[in-house]
């Protein structure tokens, strides 16, 4: 269990981490989901300020592809194993972040419950438009340009 820390604090703790731990241009993936029904798959980050609802991301490792990179997060958040992956979007995010988002498919019926307790605390799978009135706006803009219904 994480200490009671302010938000500002435990944000430039991960940053750190972060940028301690990987490469100085950082490559993130993240990953629109789609169950068969056409809800989204969210989950709640512990880390993010405010709104801490959006899709599963993670940073790359050295030599993945973002479609193995986004498996592995999935996997690793929790454990979802997506399906049909394809890169969908590219985006500078300042001079030393790029953003890849990839779209795929999840085999649910309900959200997941083995999730990786450190970073994540809930899962749900959403409509797409309650999905996105919850999720974080930055990522809202995008999977709004990315869903053909929305």
């Amino acid at each position: 269990m994480l200490p009671r820390l302010p938000h500002r604090v435990l944000d430039k703790l991960h940053w750190w981490a972060v940028l301690a731990t990987q490469a100085q241009f950082l490559v993130s993936v993240v990953a629109l989901l789609r169950a068969p029904d056409g809800r989204i798959l969210l989950v709640e980050n512990r880390f993010w300020q405010g709104n801490r609802w959006g899709c599963p991301s993670g940073y790359m490792k050295h030599g993945e592809t973002p479609e193995r990179a986004a498996r592995r997060e999935c996997r690793e958040e929790t454990g979802v194993m997506p399906r049909d992956l394809a890169i969908a979007r590219i985006e500078a995010n300042g001079r030393r972040r790029m953003e890849i988002w990839v779209t795929g498919t999840v085999d649910l019926d309900a959200a997941p419950t083995a999730l990786q307790r450190l970073e994540i605390t809930r899962a749900a799978l959403l409509a797409p438009e309650d999905a996105l009135a919850r999720m974080r706006r930055s990522q809202a803009v995008v999977v709004r340009s990315l869903l053909p219904d929305a």
